[in-house]
């Protein structure tokens, strides 16, 4: 008896064994499929291969991931937090789905709290993921929080990881944060950074990088008004081919104080 028993038991093992073979195979397969059919164009038939994925394989997030993806390409960003939500049930250890979800939540939900949110959770599953730290500064600033977001931005520069743009930031919220003289400092050398390879660019991208760099010109312009030097900040903008600057130039010249409230109140985004 005991012996039909345990043919019995192994019987079901090995059919249950081979179900899952066969779901994570097709798992797979609809894994590629999907990615077969976002690359044709064929959104529809993506998301509904991402859905089969997802379903036939209940530990894997990369199904729910691609699932989002496409839905937020449909407008459907609600239920792509969802997906990521799910995702983030599936396996609470993995980081990117949550960096995936606060990056939805900031850009296409306009959830700054959730978004900051999702951002400190990827830290404390990967305390080195400069790119969640670097998002959450920004997310920081759109909250008009500028001393948290300066000290995540003083972390990456402390790391070493800090980007050109979130440089020029920084020595934003320096300027309106009572430190001027820091704050020109981080501007200038974030221009440096951004004119080395200005002249490698081509098309869309130099102008773009052009445009930032103008900026950073006027921003390094603002932080000698703050600090009180005015002279220096009117040859800057007097030499800037900026729309503004003759506007700005005029305000100066005539009330440098309004100049310099205006800077020190005026949001950085």
């Amino acid at each position: 008896m005991s012996t039909i028993v345990f043919k019995v038991s192994a019987g079901f093992l090995v059919g249950a064994l081979v179900m899952i073979a066969v779901a994570l195979y097709l798992s797979d397969y609809y894994t590629e499929e999907q990615r077969r059919l976002a690359a044709a164009g064929d959104v529809k038939g993506a998301t509904e291969a991402a859905r089969r994925a997802g379903r036939l394989d209940p530990f894997d997030t990369d199904p729910l991931e691609a699932q989002s993806f496409l839905q937020q390409q449909q407008g459907l960003n609600e239920a792509a937090s969802e997906s990521l939500q799910e995702a983030i049930r599936r396996d609470p250890n993995n980081y990117m789905p949550r960096l995936m979800l606060g990056n939805l939540q900031m850009v296409k939900l306009n959830d700054l709290d959730s978004a900051t949110q999702s951002y400190r959770d990827v830290l404390e599953l990967n305390p080195k993921a400069s790119i969640a730290r670097s998002s959450m500064a920004q997310a920081l600033i759109r909250q008009g929080k500028l001393e948290e977001a300066k000290k995540e931005y003083e972390k990456l520069r402390e790391d070493k990881e800090i980007s050109e743009q979130g440089l020029y930031d920084l020595g934003r919220i320096y300027v309106r944060t009572g430190e001027p003289s820091k704050g020109y400092k981080a501007i200038s050398q974030a221009k440096r950074k951004s004119s080395r390879d200005l002249n490698q660019l081509e098309g869309a991208a130099k102008s773009e990088r052009e445009d930032l760099i103008e900026s950073m010109d006027l921003a390094l312009a603002d932080a000698l008004v703050v600090e009180g030097k005015y002279n220096r900040a009117l040859q800057i903008i007097a030499e800037s081919p900026s729309e503004q600057a003759p506007a700005l130039y005029e305000l100066l010249s005539s009330d440098p104080e309004a100049y310099r409230e205006s800077v020190v109140n005026s949001e950085i985004y």
